[in-house]
């Protein structure tokens, strides 16, 4: 039996019909799940979908329907900031549920770092949370893992990336003795490293879609890029396709935000150890994490602890809107508008500033709640004061009319600007801006501190750091509005 098989085998080489590495080649299939950027929403959506508990029972289904030991479970970071129970609990709710839902790999997002290190800290050891990020160094202190290993029928190797922008898209001491490396670069290396223990490299992306190409091209060996940070909805792999739908080098897979979907990407692999693995068939689909899906009961239970620590008021009304009011990054949005004239009365200031990004949510009609507002406005920024000379004013309001359309954009108060980048017309208060003057600016320490790439205002010595937290402030400003104004007269931005 053998022998016939063995000159069958040499038969068909002769022949050219099957060369013989391929015929001895090995195949294995696996489930890659994959979610990003959840961004607390650890509870439904508006519309009734979305829900950790539900996306736990897909989980579920998928590990019965293929075998568990067949699936590999990653999340491309961003676990935090978003949602109310996320918020109060500081993203240990978050933690919890990811520990449930058995992740075997989390990216560290920028937003992860929220809360600060010592957080972090804490939960990687309380929940035993898998972050990777193989980019990250951190001086003086116990590294995050660059990757995982899981065996799924074949070895796996799953490379954590987190955005080298981090430092400026968290608060500064967030930050302190990080240092995020180049992607490519460290993927090259890792490879050396990684290769005789992993069969099949899987990176798991907080880069951004864009970044996320480069990295395919600079690291080929790579099988997979499940993306985040970008929000991409990725109806269909990006990459390069043979004529039989096998990929030429890597493929990049992203599911959107908030847990919308659930990313499933169904891999046959080919090779040997010898001669490396390469994917020769998939199938992806986005699977909705449907209103009707049936919420696990286990992760349900654990919520309903959180949900009873921290629930009590999260329904009291604020006060009222009186008609749906997207945010708006690009212009004068009237919550945005309220809540910087709070800053700058709090503050005794002249002017006030804050970054379209320090909203989360847009309005919607209807009475907003403490629910709500939690997740329009989810940072523990406190108020700062800081005295601006006029011109150096002016040079951060020409950066944010650069950045319209950008979470940069800056939201004011006090000040009125016309014109277009590079010859902009700004009033005070109804006066001329005056370069030589100065001027008091209250804004939140995010901003204040050189965030969103306004490195400007983190040089600025004269300055005063208040105990007055930014949420407290703008709450009490909303409870004496009701209804809250639906537009901006006269207006505060004026660009062409």
């Amino acid at each position: 039996m053998l022998k016939s098989r063995v000159l069958a085998l040499i038969l068909l080489a002769v022949l050219g019909l099957s060369p013989l590495p391929s015929v001895w080649a090995r195949e294995s299939s696996f489930t890659i799940l994959f979610t990003n950027d959840q961004h607390g929403q650890l509870e439904p959506l508006p519309d009734g979908s979305g829900g950790v508990s539900r996306r736990a029972t897909l989980i579920d289904q998928v590990r019965k329907e293929v075998g568990a030991d067949k699936v590999v479970l990653v999340d491309s970071g961003d676990l935090f900031t978003g949602g109310a129970l996320s918020g109060l609990t500081r993203g240990e709710a978050d933690c919890a549920a990811y520990q449930a839902m058995g992740y075997d790999a989390v990216a560290l997002g920028n937003h992860d770092l929220d809360y600060g290190l010592a957080a972090l800290r804490e939960y990687r050891t309380q929940f035993h949370t898998p972050w990777i990020s193989a980019n990250l160094i951190q001086h003086g202190m116990n590294p995050l893992r660059p990757y995982v290993l899981k065996y799924a029928g074949v070895r796996v190797g799953m490379i954590g990336f987190s955005t080298p922008e981090t430092p400026r898209l968290t608060r500064r001491a967030n930050v302190r003795g990080m240092v995020f490396n180049p992607p490519a670069a460290v993927a090259k290396g890792l490879h050396t490293i990684l290769k005789k223990d992993a069969d099949i490299f899987i990176a798991v992306s907080h880069l951004g879609l864009t970044e996320d190409k480069k990295l395919a091209q600079a690291a080929p060996f790579l099988h997979v890029i499940v993306g985040g940070h970008s929000h991409d909805l990725l109806k269909e792999p990006v990459g390069t396709l043979r004529a039989n739908g096998s990929p030429t080098g890597p493929i990049i897979v992203q599911a959107g935000s908030r847990g919308e979907v659930l990313g499933r990407l169904d891999l046959t692999v080919e090779g040997s150890r010898k001669e490396g693995y390469r994917i020769v068939r998939f199938k992806y689909r986005l699977v909705p994490v449907a209103a009707d899906v049936t919420p696990d009961p286990i992760l349900e239970k654990i919520l309903d602890g959180y949900r009873a620590k921290v629930g009590k008021g999260l329904d009291d009304k604020i006060t009222q809107v009186p008609t749906d009011s997207p945010r708006q990054n690009d212009g004068d949005w009237p919550f945005a508008c309220l809540a910087a004239d709070a800053v700058r009365q709090a503050g005794g200031a002249e002017v006030a500033l804050l970054n379209a990004g320090s909203f989360r949510q847009d309005l919607r009609a209807g009475a907003l709640t403490q629910r709500a507002y939690w997740e329009i406005f989810p940072f523990d920024d406190v108020v700062e004061v800081l005295v601006l000379r006029g011109s150096i004013l002016r040079d951060v309001l020409e950066r944010s009319a650069l950045q319209k359309g950008t979470s940069a954009f800056l939201q004011v108060s006090g000040v009125a600007i016309q014109g277009k980048p590079g010859a902009l017309d700004i009033t005070v208060n109804g006066e001329p801006l005056s370069s030589r003057r100065e001027y008091k600016v209250a804004m939140n320490d995010y901003l204040g501190s050189g965030g969103d790439g306004y490195d400007l205002l983190g040089r600025i010595k004269n300055r005063e750091k208040t105990e007055m937290g930014l949420r407290a402030v703008v709450e009490k400003a909303l409870l004496a509005k009701n209804p809250l104004p639906a537009s901006v007269d006269p207006p505060r931005w004026s660009l062409k």
